[in-house]
């Protein structure tokens, strides 16, 4: 596969500091091509630092994002989906300065935020509204964004392959791409690998997460045939390992993690580079 293999720093932290850049060089040290990091509460000073040991390590990135309360693309008052403009602007800025060509994400409504409906027509229309406009801003940066569904304990609004295609569509800017993570598909598809296919050219980015979202090989997720449609479909996009641990206990709470899932950092980074280079 003509594919470049990240690691996203989610495993790690949500924000990146100087005690979690020593780990870049291990991602250099198992193969890896590039680290996916997070960047919505970075500051400059913490961009310029990864960047520069990004640099050192002879790695490129990935960023990863997400809407927020107070800048949602759903907001039903068109001050709040301004604001949610300004703030995917940002973040793609972010993700640039980072040296980033991709921003990946839950970027179409405020993260954890639930209405206790089904999504409506206005909100479709409002997100591809929002997401147009900030495709504008991502592409004065260079910089694309990936729109990733959830699974439905973690978003009401998008959660399958198929509407993120059809969101993408519905947007129509080159700068908007669908994103596809194996562990919200495992719940939400009833054939993953038909829905990668029908996913076609809007498919822009994939991370590959396990079902338990710990050692990837170790689940259900069926990875071999995941990396084969992948491959027959000419997908040529990064192929993110992702995993989450209680490293951040705080983080960890947050994502639902209430124990450990791997033997630690090494492992999953050695797991997840075997699981892709050992394709074929």
């Amino acid at each position: 596969m003509k594919c470049h293999l990240g690691f996203s720093f989610l495993y790690f932290t949500p924000r990146v500091t100087a005690e979690h850049l020593p780990m870049l060089g291990r991602l250099r040290h198992h193969g890896y091509d590039g680290a996916e990091l997070p960047v919505v509460d970075a500051t400059d000073a913490e961009i310029a630092a990864m960047r520069r040991e990004l640099d050192a390590e002879g790695l490129a990135a990935t960023a990863v994002g997400f809407a927020i309360e107070g800048a949602n693309p759903l907001d039903p008052d068109p001050s709040g989906r301004r604001k949610a403009v300004e703030h995917l602007g940002r973040i793609a800025e972010k993700a640039a300065a980072l040296g980033a060509e991709v921003l990946a994400g839950p970027l179409h409504s405020a993260y954890g935020r639930f209405t206790e409906l089904p999504p409506s027509s206005d909100e479709r229309a409002w997100c591809a509204e929002v997401l147009h406009a900030a495709g504008e801003r991502a592409a004065a940066c260079g910089v694309t964004l990936a729109i990733e569904p959830l699974n439905r304990f973690e978003s009401y609004f998008l959660n399958t392959a198929k509407d993120c295609a059809g969101l993408v569509l519905a947007v129509g800017h080159p700068n908007v791409t669908g994103a596809l993570d194996t562990h919200h598909a495992h719940l939400e598809e009833s054939d993953m690998l038909m829905a990668i296919e029908r996913m076609g050219d809007t498919l822009g980015h994939v991370q590959l997460s396990e079902n338990h979202r710990g050692t990837p090989g170790a689940g259900q997720v069926d990875f071999p045939a995941v990396l084969d449609t992948l491959d027959r479909t000419g997908y040529a996009g990064w192929l993110v390992i992702e995993a989450f641990s209680r490293t951040d206990p705080s983080f960890g709470s947050a994502l639902r993690i209430w124990r450990a899932l791997d033997g630690g950092a090494e492992e999953v980074l050695a797991a997840g580079a075997q699981l892709v280079r050992g394709f074929h």
